[in-house]
């Protein structure tokens, strides 16, 4: 062929050589000189011309100004969930700047990562444009669709899962050792704590009310201070989810109730602008890469990842390990997910006296799908997959 004599490569052929992805390559020919030649509707690479650029723009120092204008990369996450530590494992091990060297071998970018210490926290930084990709849960992703609506120009989007719960085990009421309540209604009787704006405030105000009980006094608390007055005996009842759950069990200073009663699943997952997604596709397909690597070491190699949450949280070794057992983690979008952040209300209980709003939940599986064909790993379905979670997990 014509094209094999010139010496000429396709544009997948290319991307293969390079190791790249297409937004890369269309990137570098925009803004890199990347060469390439237009032959009807085809686009093709002079095989050495490819080649000479190539070692040309590893070898080529930066200047003063281009170190200056480095562009930063701010990643949202939180540590007090296990749903949500794959950004914990991808910092500690270098994975996202493993994957963002591949995409950009020449141009530095600035990771910062930003712990916050909610979901709440992380949407407000997507709303401020501070954050660019968040892990969070889906209270918060609700919030986020919410103020999608409201905003015009605020577009979050759902790129891929993280951590998941069954119903019947993503969260519980913790009591005291010894404590023995046999109904929902009990809790009247006891002092009772939970964090505010959380998943953990709202499925309690959501299971209060399928009981009637919905007048029982609440107080606020961080999570850290539940369980450390949980320990001390100044607190009758408080909820909690992992991997609070496991270090209760594992201090042996609590034991969980009411979780079928609660039936509360729980998905974690990954968002982040529509508007900055499409203008950072290459850096959305290299954190997505990441994100799988993690859960497959959180799946495939627990005592390798729990150490390094260990050391970002202080929790104990024994409590993380079966934390991170506990948990799905699965990166893959299921129909089943979607409908549970459906089922988040936000507004809740003022919303009873409200209409219904629109659930739509934006959702892109697109870059999901490239990051793991670029791993090789299997590639989800364009649409959200139907029915139970699978075994085999992405």
């Amino acid at each position: 062929m014509l094209k094999d004599q010139l010496h000429y490569m396709s544009i997948q052929e290319v991307m293969e050589h390079l190791d790249v992805s297409r937004s890369t390559i269309d990137r570098w020919r925009k803004h890199k000189r990347l060469p390439s030649i237009k032959i009807g509707k085809e686009i093709y690479f002079d095989k050495y011309e490819v080649q000479r650029w190539y070692r040309e723009m590893v070898r080529t120092p930066r200047t003063l100004a281009e170190t200056a204008s480095e562009p930063v990369l701010t990643i949202g996450y939180t540590a007090v969930s296990t749903h949500m530590w794959s950004p914990i494992v991808m910092k500690t091990f270098g994975l996202l700047d493993k994957e963002l060297a591949r995409i950009r071998p020449h141009d530095r970018i600035d990771v910062r990562w930003h712990r916050a210490k909610d979901g709440m926290e992380l949407v407000k930084g997507l709303l401020a444009g501070h954050i660019h990709i968040a892990t969070f849960g889906d209270y918060a992703f609700s919030v986020s669709q919410l103020l999608g609506r409201m905003m015009p120009d605020f577009h979050p989007v759902l790129l891929a899962g993280a951590g998941k719960s069954p119903p019947g085990s993503g969260f519980a009421f913790v009591v005291p050792r010894g404590v023995d309540l046999e109904h929902p209604s009990e809790l009247a009787t006891l002092p009772l704590a939970t964090t505010t704006r959380t998943n953990s405030e709202y499925r309690l105000r959501k299971m209060l009310e399928s009981y009637q009980l919905p007048e029982l006094n609440i107080v606020h608390r961080s999570i850290e201070d539940s369980l450390e007055s949980l320990r001390q005996g100044r607190l009758g009842a408080t909820m909690m989810w992992e991997p609070y759950l496991s270090i209760a069990r594992h201090e042996r200073i609590g034991e969980p109730i009411f979780e079928r009663e609660l039936g509360s699943a729980f998905f974690a997952g990954v968002a982040a602008e529509k508007g900055w997604v499409r203008d950072h596709e290459d850096i959305t397909v290299a954190y997505l890469k990441a994100h799988l690597h993690a859960s497959r070491l959180f799946r495939e190699q627990p005592q390798l990842a729990a150490p390094a949450v260990c050391k970002e949280t202080g929790l104990p070794l024994e409590a993380v390990l079966r934390s991170i057992a506990n948990i799905r983690w699965d990166a893959a979008l299921y129909k089943k997910d979607l409908k549970l952040i459906e089922h988040v209300d936000p507004v809740f209980p003022l919303s009873t006296h409200l209409p219904a709003a629109e659930t739509d939940i934006a959702y892109s599986i697109h870059y999901l799908r490239i990051a793991a064909q670029e791993l090789k790993l299997p590639v989800p379905p364009a649409a959200p997959i139907e029915g139970e979670w699978q075994r085999h997990m992405l």
